[in-house]
């Protein structure tokens, strides 16, 4: 066989394993594009099946009574002594004269709880709770709030959590279930002679105002307090282990 020939054949040869090896490829390209298109079907399936965003509609849709306002308007006070006058604020006047009339905290101190007690609280989430615990709040001197916002799926967000405690126990309200009656709790954190407290109180008098317009009259903010105490930290970590001898990370790994 000649030189020519056998370069030919050759040649031959290997266009023809290139062909079979193309051939090859697509038909196992296309057979895992196959299976892989598959695979992600069923993972885009089992994610919208369990997905928040798909499986759950918006708690706000169930709100009857919505009071905030999702545009940059001014905000419009709740006049409750004299409808057709200014944009004033409804207690203005208490404030002023708890202002220019301090009450004394001396009777506000309390022995420091026990730490078992700080395991326990009472879930809020019926109109009639909620009632029960505004009649409780009345006979105090002082409790404590923080609230907690949900922001999910919501421009601004809204008040999903308040956390009340009194001396004797603590209170987690669902702000979300009770939306349409948190007004109950108006005229007992309106009370001047109720001392609420708080810590880092700018954004829970915003929300509570904003949301169910409750009005926080007779406020102490420890955070402010460490801020006027020039203490070297504000945080309530550092008041409760300096103050009361209580470190929260202890609390959460317990």
């Amino acid at each position: 066989m000649e030189f020519k020939d056998r370069i030919k054949i050759t040649a031959l040869t290997i266009a023809s394993l290139a062909a079979l090896s193309s051939v090859i490829f697509l038909i196992t390209s296309s057979s895992s594009f196959k299976h892989y298109r598959r695979r992600r079907r069923k993972q885009q399936q089992k994610q919208s099946s369990s997905c928040y965003l798909q499986s759950h509609q918006k708690p706000q849709l169930s709100f009857k009574r919505v009071l905030l306002d999702n545009s940059f308007s001014q905000f419009k006070h709740l006049n409750l002594h004299a409808p057709n006058s200014s944009n004033l604020h409804p207690y203005e006047a208490e404030i002023k004269n708890l202002i220019e009339n301090p009450e004394s905290f001396e009777d506000l101190y309390s022995d420091h709880q026990k730490m078992s007690d700080f395991f326990s609280y009472v879930w809020i989430e019926t109109e009639a709770q909620l009632k029960d615990l505004a009649h409780t709040l009345s006979k105090h001197k002082v409790f404590a709030v923080d609230t907690e916002q949900h922001s999910l799926r919501s421009f601004l967000g809204f008040t999903a959590l308040i956390q009340i405690s009194t001396r004797n126990e603590d209170y987690l309200v669902d702000t979300i279930a009770l939306h349409d009656a948190m007004g109950v709790l108006a005229p007992v954190f309106a009370d001047p002679t109720i001392c609420k407290v708080f810590h880092g109180a700018d954004n829970d008098v915003l929300w509570l105002q904003r949301d169910f317009h409750i009005y926080v009259v007779n406020l102490f903010d420890t955070a402010k307090a460490c801020e006027v105490l020039s203490k070297p930290q504000k945080s309530l970590a550092y008041l409760l282990e300096t103050y009361c001898g209580v470190a929260t990370k202890q609390i959460a790994t317990a």
